[in-house]
């Protein structure tokens, strides 16, 4: 019962990871720091319009990171909260749970799969 509760934790973060949208909010952070690069290497621009461009940048990425810090969080305590529950009913056990999740065998597994699946639907 350990192994299916391990399983639940590990499919839950990454299906409300992709539910939540965070892959994409990755992705806006990559182009705004691309962007504020962008700007500090334009020399048609002077250091007011730099910063005022900078200063802009700045907040969406805080407010990113922000969006990202809360999702991450919740797409990991929802998953782990019901396993929570599940203990609390005497259904499965906490404990033993996180201790599968946390092996070096169920890590490596976990990683192998979890790219192995990236990659073909990558290729879809």
């Amino acid at each position: 019962m350990a192994l299916a509760g391990a399983i639940f934790l590990v499919v839950g973060f990454v299906v409300l990871v992709k539910v939540f949208g965070l892959l994409g909010k990755c992705n806006e952070v990559l182009d705004l720091a691309r962007t504020s690069l962008a700007v500090l290497r334009n020399p048609s621009l002077d250091d007011d319009a730099k910063e005022s461009a900078l200063q802009s940048n700045a907040v969406k990425l805080f407010a990113l990171f922000l969006l990202l810090t809360a999702g991450a969080a919740l797409a990991l305590v929802l998953p782990a909260g019901l396993i929570w529950v599940l203990d609390l009913l005497h259904v499965v056990s906490l404990r033993a749970v996180l201790e599968l999740t946390l092996s070096w065998q169920f890590l490596l597994a976990s990683t192998v799969v979890g790219v192995v699946a990236w990659r073909l639907l990558e290729r879809r």
